[in-house]
């Protein structure tokens, strides 16, 4: 395996960042305006979005998984088997926790407001 540089793997953990904000603000935005909450939290669903990407990204790197052999013949007769001990789709993962993250502070706040007596 070939070094990856150090700017790459910094131009690659801000566009995951943004990615997460990106979701995790549209997806609070979406339930704030669907539970018509008072005020929407932007700048914490953004930061939980980018929490839940970036952690879901690093806990299917580290997280171990049952082996997954593929191999696949070739038309010349010889063969490539490609080998994973890692979740193969650490994208989805990200995606969602990015997503259940600041839903689940709306709801969380929503709930609160919703329980709160009248004064």
């Amino acid at each position: 395996m070939f070094p990856v540089p150090w700017p790459v793997v910094v131009m690659y953990v801000v566009a995951y960042v943004l990615a997460g904000m990106a979701i995790g603000v549209i997806s609070g935005w979406v339930v704030s305006r669907m539970t018509k909450g008072r005020r929407p939290g932007l700048v914490k669903d953004a930061l939980l979005g980018s929490f839940g990407y970036v952690g879901g990204i690093i806990s299917c790197a580290l997280m171990p998984w049952p082996e997954n052999t593929v191999v696949e013949q070739l038309s010349g007769g010889g063969s490539v088997a490609t080998t994973m001990s890692r979740y193969q789709h650490p994208q989805r993962v990200a995606v969602a926790l990015a997503i259940l993250f600041p839903l689940l502070l709306e709801v969380y706040k929503w709930k609160k407001h919703k329980s709160a007596p009248l004064t």
